[in-house]
């Protein structure tokens, strides 16, 4: 971040990067002359699509905006972006972009003629969820178990928390004072039980990192997909699910209880413990009759592999970089690189597991 001009210029790969482009670094207003010297209509940055790859983009397109930032206004820096994913079916191959676009696919595929049977917690008839209503049930539990798998890595039981609900939700933020844990709904609540606790010890709490420790220690976690948690779990009232449904429910007389859920698809009849096994039949059901690897990385790639998936101009996957994409990798940047260290905090708090998941789910 306070690496001179001079130390940019002299790095051997940025050195490259300038000749290779034949434009000169610095945002000069004269844009036919720098047109004239371009060498390239398209600049196409092309990395892996894990998440060190997603770094060297950040990097590469900062450098664009701070010093060739005509080049990104006019349109002629682009992104390519390698699949993810290969999909094999019936010894055809084809390749699929991002994470999402193949959790999708795999539950469009267990949701075909897929019936989901929800018997009442006090007996009587059960109630049937198909279709539509099956998918639209689907797409809030599939969000949701993403959120409760990044819960689950910060090491919180999802048992023991969702005994914290109340009526304003789930809390969001996680507050220590001199060793004393409490959760609680906003920053503001946060600041007003270190007053309280200031008074009660009679000294002044330092403010530390998440996870410091010490008798003068005092620090606010913001756990952010609660949030999101606390969505779905008010998307779920109109199908009749309650939080409990989340969490395996506890044995009678030493007998497990008889699962309110079924998942029906043709003749087979799959009884489910928890709304969340849900997710995960579905998906399952959907890779039956495919075979779906994680795709090597540029690098790894033969030329025929390179030119198919990245390359091909016909089937090759494009995005135009605009201004407030490239503003927003450099703010990332400024973030993680920069002086303050509060930003950075937040930052690292909110996505370092969602980076993770990135990359287990890739693997």
């Amino acid at each position: 971040e306070k690496a001179r001009l001079e130390n940019l210029i002299n790095n051997t790969e940025i050195s490259s990067l300038i000749s290779a482009i034949g434009v000169d670094i610095g945002n000069e207003a004269d844009y036919p002359a720098v047109k004239e010297r371009l060498r390239y209509n398209r600049i196409i940055i092309m990395t892996d699509a894990d998440v060190d790859g997603q770094h060297i983009r950040t990097l590469l397109l900062t450098f664009f905006y701070r010093q060739m930032s005509h080049l990104v206004a006019q349109g002629h820096i682009y992104v390519a972006r390698p699949p993810l994913y290969k999909v094999t079916q019936k010894k055809q191959a084809r390749f699929v972009a991002t994470r999402e676009e193949m959790a999708t696919e795999l539950l469009d595929r267990g949701l075909k003629d897929a019936v989901l049977e929800a018997h009442p917690r006090k007996g009587g008839m059960p109630t049937e969820i198909t279709g539509e209503r099956l998918a639209g049930l689907m797409k809030f539990a599939a969000k949701l178990e993403e959120s409760l798998q990044l819960l689950e890595k910060r090491g919180l039981t999802l048992g023991v928390f969702l005994a914290k609900l109340t009526k304003e939700g789930l809390p969001a933020f996680k507050a220590v004072a001199a060793g004393q844990e409490n959760w609680l709904y906003s920053r503001a609540q946060a600041a007003t039980w270190r007053e309280e606790m200031q008074k009660k010890l009679g000294r002044e709490l330092v403010v530390g990192d998440a996870g410091s420790s010490g008798p003068d220690i005092f620090y606010c976690q913001e756990i952010h997909e609660v949030h999101d948690i606390n969505k779905a779990l008010l998307q779920f009232e109109p199908y009749g699910f309650e939080p409990s449904d989340l969490i395996p429910p506890p044995s009678v007389a030493g007998r497990e209880p008889t699962p309110r859920l079924v998942l029906i698809s043709g003749e087979n009849r799959k009884p489910l413990v928890t709304l969340r096994d849900l997710v995960q039949e579905i998906r399952r059901m959907g890779e039956k009759g495919i075979h779906v690897t994680r795709f090597k990385g540029l690098g790894e790639m033969d030329p025929e592999e390179l030119w198919e998936t990245t390359l091909d101009p016909a089937k090759r996957t494009l995005m135009q970089v605009k201004l407030e994409d490239a503003a927003e990798a450099d703010e990332m940047f400024r973030t993680l690189m920069g002086d303050k260290v509060e930003p950075r905090r937040d930052f690292i708090n909110k996505h370092a597991l969602l980076m993770e998941e990135i990359d287990y789910h890739g693997s």
